[in-house]
């Protein structure tokens, strides 16, 4: 019974061993896609000339998981949203040449795109541009000129010719305030939390005589902490 019983178990391994080596090799895994190509183009404006003074400025994005692209008018940059693949925001130019860069960032991927635009529109000679850092959220720019009198997105032309150009209440900015011509005397920048769920950071940026030998820039931070915040950007003389 030992003798038969060790025999039938050589015959088992041996069958056993027989069909593992029959049987296929398992297949290797299938190689990951190539992440597909990062690219970002300007669609709109198409570069060239125009008498516009407020542009909107269209684009498209392909290879990217991303929600946002960056927008640099004039070596000011703004974080533009994307959806569906495409982006799109107004912007105040300034007389002369424009140039316009749109930079996609993705896991140390870098696409860009630029144009340049020549605006035949009237010189300006105060434009004050407000910035923000958390999209979904809502910050107004004010700016009262030395009359007193304030200018914001419930009363968007002043008597003074002030103008607030663009409102945006989803996130970011722009906001653009233009004024023609200053009056004598001092300009009040503030920016108002409408709306934010968080810690805001604003940068408002004053250039003033844009587009002549004489232009200067000047630039304002301050921090946001909860809805209904009034922040101090500054004040200028004229």
């Amino acid at each position: 019974m030992r003798v038969h019983l060790t025999t039938s178990i050589a015959c088992l391994l041996f069958v056993g061993a027989a069909r593992a080596a029959d049987a296929p090799a398992p297949s290797p895994p299938p190689a990951a896609a190539a992440p597909a190509a990062l690219s970002v183009r300007l669609v709109k404006p198409d570069g060239g000339q125009t008498s516009e003074r407020v542009v909107t400025i269209e684009g498209r994005v392909t290879g990217n998981a991303g929600p946002r692209v960056t927008l640099v008018v004039n070596g000011l940059a703004m974080s533009v949203p994307i959806k569906d693949g495409a982006f799109s925001q107004p912007q105040v130019l300034s007389p002369g040449t424009n140039t316009i860069r749109a930079v996609l960032e993705e896991q140390g991927r870098v696409a860009e795109d630029a144009l340049v635009l020549h605006a035949s529109v009237p010189a300006k000679d105060l434009r004050v541009t407000l910035t923000w850092d958390t999209p979904d959220t809502d910050v107004d720019l004010w700016v009262t000129g030395p009359d007193g009198e304030k200018v914001f997105y419930g009363h968007r032309e002043g008597k003074a010719g002030g103008v607030l150009d663009t409102d945006v209440t989803t996130g970011h900015g722009p906001e653009t305030y233009t004024q023609a011509r200053l009056s004598r005397g001092t300009y009040r920048v503030q920016a108002h939390a409408y709306g934010i769920s968080r810690p805001t950071r604003v940068e408002v940026t004053a250039v003033r005589r844009e587009g002549t030998p004489d232009e200067e820039r000047h630039t304002f931070r301050a921090v946001l902490l909860r809805t209904g915040d009034v922040a101090e950007a500054g004040e200028f003389v004229e």
